[in-house]
This record gives structure tokens, C-alpha cells and sequence, in this order.
């Protein structure tokens, strides 16, 4: 039987930047559909889930510290946001988006959740390649940000279905 409770997320993500590039994480999504159910890896900005009775820039820094080993102790004012609704799932994901303004550490990745595996700075041209295989509702929003494309809503709106064989089907909302 299907479970109708919705469940909401709450997510947060951190644009770090060491000149012109920016910190990237690669995630192993496990048990996926996508290539026959093998590990998927793909890439995208550090961050995660916000904790029950925890704020959204303290997950952040949590998060990041974890996935990356760098302690970020300014954030700037939100920078963008994205909806994915998962009808079919019964879940949203709603995530918020900020960037470092003053930071320190080296790369040590020892991420609790075993998802992410690897973390490296990458030029806006690398950073391009390397979210190809990430989810649409992950790349379009921040690589419009990086080529200031990010409209005055900051808002980024996207519907998740599957087709029959369970390849997602993702539009965005206009």
C-alpha cells in the first residue's frame, strides 16, 4: 500500500568560491534507476537535509564541514531557491541556496552519510561538464547562477513524474 503521508524537505546548498572556481561534491546515489540500478555518481554544491529544531545556515555549515572539511563562518543573504515536487512520491524538496563569503580549511571529505565521495574546486567551463549527469532541478538553477543568469525571483520551479519503464520526467514550472 502507498504511503499518502507528504513529505516535505528542507535542504540547503553552499556556493563556495577559491577565485574563479567553485567547490563541487560527488555524490554515489545508490540503488538508482538510472543505468540498471547501478551506483550513480554526480555532482553538485555541498550541502544537505536541515535537522529537526536545527536553522537553515546552521545545517549549512554542519554540512558543509562534513562533505568538505572547509568551515565557512560568513554567508551571504539567500541567493536562489528550488521547488521539486514529486507528485507521484507524495514529496517536496524545497532548497535554499547561499554563498560563502569567508571561509578557511583544506578539502577533507568525511561525509557521516557515505554519499559523498570526492569534493574538488572546478572552473565554470569544468563545472558545466561535471553536473551533466546531475538532476536537472540541480543544474540549471546553479549554473544560470554562475552565468548570472538568476532571474529578481531567485526562484527556480520544477514537477518530477515517472513514464512507465520509471524514467523520471521532469518540467519545469514557468
Amino acid at each position: 500500500m502507498k504511503n499518502e503521508s507528504f513529505r516535505n524537505w528542507s535542504v540547503v546548498g553552499g556556493i563556495i568560491r577559491r577565485n574563479s572556481d567553485v567547490l563541487l561534491v560527488a555524490n554515489r546515489r545508490k540503488d538508482t534507476l538510472k543505468d540498471g540500478g547501478r551506483d550513480v555518481i554526480d555532482w553538485s554544491p555541498p550541502g544537505g537535509v536541515v535537522d529537526q529544531g536545527e536553522g537553515e545556515l546552521e545545517a549549512l555549515e554542519r554540512e558543509v564541514y562534513e562533505e568538505t572539511g572547509i568551515r565557512v563562518s560568513t554567508w551571504s543573504e539567500f541567493i536562489y531557491g528550488v521547488d521539486v515536487n514529486f507528485q507521484e512520491h507524495s514529496m517536496h524538496l524545497r532548497v535554499k541556496v547561499f554563498e560563502a563569503i569567508e571561509w578557511n580549511g583544506s578539502i577533507v571529505v568525511n561525509d557521516p552519510d557515505g554519499i559523498v565521495e570526492d569534493a574538488e574546486f572546478f572552473s565554470k567551463e569544468d563545472c558545466e561538464i561535471r553536473l551533466k549527469e546531475s538532476p536537472v532541478w540541480v543544474r540549471e538553477p546553479f549554473l544560470a547562477y554562475l552565468k548570472n543568469g538568476i532571474t529578481l525571483e531567485k526562484s527556480f520551479s520544477y514537477e518530477v513524474a515517472s513514464d512507465d519503464s520509471g524514467n523520471l520526467i521532469v518540467k519545469r514550472n514557468q
